[in-house]
């Protein structure tokens, strides 16, 4: 699973204001996140997370398994399974 530090202009800011720092990190996050805030990078037009893994920690398989997912739980899921892999 992606620890490496990566520059602050490249972490993940969540529409509510809150920073994602790295992957084990939005994986937590996702476990309280407002339905509302995954919505807004989520849904039938973007994949924020999906873009945020593929073009900040060039995981594109990951990246590919995020953009399918639909729910907080089974992104967490996803997170989950790939730092075993």
């Amino acid at each position: 699973m992606q620890l490496m530090e990566i520059p602050h202009e490249k972490k993940f800011f969540l529409c509510d204001g809150e920073v994602v720092h790295n992957l084990p990190e939005l994986m937590e996050r996702l476990k309280t996140m407002d339905d509302g805030v995954f919505q807004h990078h989520v849904n039938a037009e973007r994949n924020d997370f999906s873009t945020w893994v593929r073009d900040v920690f060039m995981d594109k398989k990951l990246a590919r398994e995020l953009a399918r997912v639909k729910t907080k739980e089974s992104m967490a899921k996803k997170l989950f399974t790939s730092q075993y892999q």
